[in-house]
């Protein structure tokens, strides 16, 4: 059995893989040798990934390497199942790489758009090849509305708000349209010109707010809310193999 740890920006995913399938899912606000401890002691893992978006917790990587028999943690230097065209692989965050090698996992043989929407949107394009063209990084929902709150001296701090509004009529309906209908247009004109390069393309969104956005995009889209941990299993994996 695999465990996969994601440590994001304000949550850390855990995951117990067996034969390429999630059996088992959690989130901890933060992550410790001894909340670790418990997922160890429920499941045989015999290898095991680490992935951080913060600052490395040299704590939680020397714990699983001692715990665990085959221990990553993962970094620009780590070997991908696919090829990584990145021009600064070293500043491409971990979440981006495994997203796109979940991505190229679940379909091989695709051009892929992965739209990550969590506290920022990363939109990230791997082709049937397997090359990773590069993606783009741009503010995240809560993101934009903490930042016209925070930047402003009159504008209320607001939240999404699962309404369709065109054109705002007070100061809060203008602030909750401008922010989720220039999030969509935003999505929605990178498929748009992703497309006409790859017209078969192949959209998945995941993060913490794809459910929220997934039924107003105009096409048919994936949503994957394991995308990054099944990427994380999938390097996993491969480097397992290559040993």
């Amino acid at each position: 059995m695999n465990l996969v740890i994601d440590i994001g920006n304000t949550l850390t995913k855990t995951g117990c893989f067996h034969n390429n399938g999630l059996i088992s899912f959690a989130m901890m606000e933060t992550a410790t040798p001894h909340s670790l401890k418990e997922w160890i002691l429920k499941f045989p893992f015999r290898k095991c990934i680490l992935s951080s978006v913060t600052n490395e917790d040299e704590a939680i990587s020397m714990f699983l390497q001692n715990e665990i028999p085959h221990f990553i943690n993962l970094n620009h230097t780590t070997p991908l199942p696919y090829k990584n065209l990145y021009h600064t692989p070293e500043s491409l965050g971990n979440d981006r790489i495994a997203g796109i090698a979940g991505a190229y996992n679940r379909f091989p043989g695709a051009n892929v758009l992965v739209i990550d929407l969590g506290t920022a949107i990363t939109y990230d394009l791997i082709t049937s090849n397997g090359e990773y063209k590069g993606g783009n990084i741009s503010p995240g929902l809560v993101t934009r509305f903490n930042a016209l709150h925070s930047f402003t001296s009159r504008l209320p701090l607001l939240g999404k708000a699962d309404v369709q509004i065109d054109l705002g009529t007070d100061t809060r309906s203008a602030i909750i349209a401008g922010v989720q209908n220039g999030i969509l247009y935003e999505i929605n004109g990178y498929i748009e010109h992703n497309s006409t390069e790859f017209p078969d393309l192949v959209i998945i969104l995941t993060g913490g707010d794809a459910d929220f956005f997934a039924n107003k995009l105009k096409k048919p889209i994936f949503v994957d809310p394991n995308l990054i941990l099944s990427g994380l299993n999938a390097i996993l994996e491969y480097n397992i193999q290559t040993i």
